[in-house]
């Protein structure tokens, strides 16, 4: 059932045609963007424990996008969300982009509520950006909160391969604060398809590394 589902993902990932980047800049009317990844998570005992991920989003307008979120969750456990994103306007001055998000759904048979706040921008020279994702899941019938926090420096070379570091940290109510470190490169295979190859070390409270194996595309 596992593989059949990680198949059907990928399969659909290579079905599609191109523009990147979720959270505070819009997909934009009729776009696509997909991500399936497969990771392996360590433990201190040396075992590895698989976990997959599939994100889509489509966008409905040029200024509100669908997404759809399978998988793991800040606590690990399955879960399935969809939600709703929309920009926020800010000064130009300021050079950056926002986005506010609230989505719905289910982790590990709980219901949960899922509001997020979006801040990135990006760079000419080098071509590239920054970015930070706050989310927090809300579960009313626990009572209990967990948060978490994204933040991104990536940059694009001239072959359009994307290299990405990202800072990860976060809360499940009850334990401590976690931490953890991934750098990330995104093959361009042919347009608008990625290849996404990362590794990831704890820092605090988290297991000790994961490894990531992931197509993203964009049609």
């Amino acid at each position: 059932m596992f593989l059949r589902l990680l198949l059907a993902c990928l399969l659909l990932l290579l079905a599609a045609a191109p523009p990147a980047q979720a959270g505070a800049w819009p997909r934009g009317k009729g776009n696509h963007f997909a991500f399936a990844a497969l990771r392996a998570i360590g433990s201190e005992t040396g075992e590895l424990t698989p976990s997959f991920s599939y994100y889509h989003e489509y966008g409905l307008t040029d200024h509100l996008t669908v997404s759809a979120d399978l998988g793991g969750a800040i606590s690990g456990f399955d879960k399935t969300v969809v939600a709703l994103s929309m920009p926020l306007p800010l000064p130009e001055f300021l050079g950056l982009k926002a986005g506010v998000q609230l989505g719905y759904g289910e982790i590990a048979g709980q219901q949960v509520m899922r509001p997020g706040l979006s801040l990135g921008r990006g760079f000419a020279h080098p071509q590239g950006w920054a970015s930070v994702d706050l989310v927090a899941e809300i579960f009313p019938e626990l009572l209990a909160i967990d948060w978490k926090v994204d933040l991104t420096l990536g940059v694009t070379s001239q072959r359009g391969h994307k290299y990405y570091l990202q800072w990860q940290t976060g809360q499940q109510m009850g334990d401590p604060v976690f931490s953890r470190l991934e750098g990330s490169v995104a093959w361009q295979l042919r347009d608008g398809l990625f290849l996404d190859v990362g590794a990831a070390a704890g820092l605090a409270a988290t297991d000790p590394y994961r490894v990531k194996l992931g197509l993203w595309r964009e049609f």
